[in-house]
């Protein structure tokens, strides 16, 4: 399979994961909001969510890239057979 599909197979996953779950977050904050007598429109739900996720994705890039160069991947042999 050539890298390229793979990246594309990646983003589309990628970008699928995104957008479950920020539908997911504006649900969850419009009925939220409902629910405490303090109601959002939906617009104004999913505008948030769309902000928290992609705060939240921020964060978790830097904090693997932040791990990726504290505990870098050893090097050594990739045989353990005799």
């Amino acid at each position: 399979m050539p890298a390229t599909s793979s990246r594309a197979g990646r983003a589309r996953r990628e970008a699928l994961s995104l957008t479950a779950w920020w539908a997911v977050f504006t649900l969850a904050l419009w009925l939220l909001g409902h629910a405490t007598s303090h109601p959002a429109g939906l617009v104004q739900s999913a505008a948030a969510a769309a902000l928290f996720t992609a705060v939240g994705e921020a964060g978790d890039r830097t904090r693997r890239r932040w791990k990726a160069r504290r505990h870098p991947p050893e090097e050594g042999p990739t045989s353990t057979g005799p």
